[in-house]
């Protein structure tokens, strides 16, 4: 369980130390998604193992982590620029950077609609290339999305859920974040105020991060309890 926290605590610390921009804000916005990757895999394999399925790709060591991090976000960012440009084409390119934005909202509030959806779909898009990197050794984003396709009765549904999820602590991130700004608003100690923004953002990515892979791996397990086993997430023999 605490594998993620810190990778988590790392990711969350890029975002405050880059909240500026530029080519700064560039470089620790990329570290922020491979530590958020990092965490991602560390809790699948964690919520796998404790819903009695095995996995080995998460106990890798930390250069086959980091491997396995660029494979596939580099995937990922091929469907981020896809869906930018998709976006910008249908004539709403303020929605751009929010899509652009999506993995990281996976762990990190997301400030649109649409940019909570999308987070939403690279979720379970993420956790379908671990669970195929796991079965059969090789990260292929075709694979992926034709296992994604194969499960759709559950992950769909699961897509949905994580939505719901992220429209939900959006919400209740919105009314701490109103309480934390009255804080930078008053007299506290500046080491006080920034403890405080930090484990606020730390603690709802957590949240976030959890809470999703709980939803897509309970999703996963029942479609292959339905379908027939798989090496990563099929009950240990005891």
């Amino acid at each position: 369980m605490f594998d993620i926290v810190p990778w988590l605590m790392l990711a969350s610390t890029m975002r405050f130390i880059g909240w500026r921009g530029g080519t700064f804000g560039l470089v620790t916005t990329v570290l922020s998604d491979l530590f958020v990757f990092i965490a991602f895999l560390l809790g699948a394999r964690a919520m796998i193992e404790w819903t009695g399925g095995r996995m080995q790709i998460g106990r890798a060591g930390f250069r086959e982590q980091l491997a396995l991090a660029h494979k596939i976000l580099l995937r990922v960012f091929v469907l981020l620029v896809a869906a930018t440009v998709i976006v910008g084409l249908l004539g709403s390119a303020r929605l751009g950077p929010s899509m652009m934005m999506g993995f990281d909202g996976i762990a990190f509030d997301q400030f649109s609609k649409l940019g909570r959806i999308w987070s939403a779909v690279l979720a379970a898009v993420a956790f379908m290339l671990v669970v195929t990197a796991e079965t059969s050794g090789q990260v292929m984003l075709g694979a992926a999305l034709r296992a994604l396709a194969r499960h759709a009765g559950w992950m769909v549904p699961a897509i949905a859920a994580i939505a719901l999820l992220q429209f939900g602590l959006s919400g209740l991130q919105g009314v701490a974040r109103a309480w934390v700004y009255a804080l930078w608003q008053s007299a506290a100690p500046e080491m006080l105020k920034n403890f405080v923004y930090f484990f606020f953002v730390f603690g709802f990515a957590s949240l976030r991060v959890w809470l999703t892979l709980a939803i897509l791996t309970l999703a996963l397990r029942e479609s292959y309890r339905r379908r027939g086993p798989v090496v990563a997430i099929r009950p240990r023999a005891d």
